[in-house]
């Protein structure tokens, strides 16, 4: 069943390069609007913000999950095919996450919910993804790179509806806050570290492409450092602290 509805879309996932798939992500981005809309039809006690993260939150989860499968059971792995043409499933994954970028980051516009890094990470994100689907080139590297992002996305928002229901100072929290940090630090600076290096060494690699992972990972840098500075303050330095009056 699973097959014949992927063979009746794939005509829609697989387009000439050059071209810009202006109805695919206009159908993403209302799908995601229309998520944002129905939470805030169901969830009239929570705020605009709530309805917003569970978004986030299913797009990462969706994301993560299609991805993992692709780079870990699909194959091929995205530095073994540098610079090779789309596939069908790497068009629908841009194309879910444009959608995304464009709903979020002008949610995040209009509420001025968040900083210069993020809108940053956003922008380049979109014109990442972008320029994939209209070169139709290193779809694998740029899926690849959603899972990165992606993948500690859930945990980040789960904190934070740990906090907002007021069960975030918990064993469970800690539990959320330890995995959150090591997995971001793991993914992000593994894996990642190790594609850049490959990516940026081969020839293979559009200077576009190679240039948006370097300052993507610029901006992964800057999010770590925020990262880093939470986990210290909080479990760290606190304990020492604790530790301190103990003696």
């Amino acid at each position: 069943m699973i097959s014949s509805i992927f063979q009746n879309i794939l005509p829609y996932l697989t387009w000439n390069a050059g071209t810009f798939p202006v109805v695919q992500v206009l159908v993403s981005v209302i799908m995601w609007a229309l998520f944002y809309v129905q939470y805030r039809v169901l969830l009239r006690s929570c705020s605009a913000e709530y309805c917003c993260r569970l978004v986030t939150f299913m797009h990462g989860f969706i994301v993560a999950s299609v991805t993992a499968i692709i780079q870990f059971h699909i194959g091929p792995a995205p530095w073994e095919v540098f610079g090779a043409p789309n596939k069908a499933i790497h068009n629908a994954i841009v194309i879910i996450s444009l959608g995304y970028f464009i709903f979020d980051f002008t949610w995040c516009c209009l509420m001025g919910t968040e900083g210069v890094a993020m809108l940053a990470h956003h922008v380049l994100s979109l014109i990442i993804l972008s320029y994939s689907l209209v070169t139709q080139i290193s779809g694998a590297e740029v899926t690849a790179v959603c899972f990165g992002a992606e993948v500690t996305n859930p945990l980040l928002q789960l904190r934070w509806f740990l906090r907002e229901h007021g069960q975030y100072e918990t064993k469970v929290g800690n539990i959320i806050d330890y995995i959150f940090v090591f997995s971001f630090a793991f993914w992000r600076f593994g894996p990642g570290s190790y594609l850049l290096y490959r990516a940026v060494k081969s020839e293979m690699v559009d200077l576009f492409i190679k240039t948006g992972a370097i300052l993507l990972y610029m901006i992964s840098l800057v999010f770590m450092h925020g990262v880093g500075k939470f986990f210290l303050r909080k479990y760290v330095w606190k304990m020492k602290k604790q530790t301190d009056k103990l003696e």
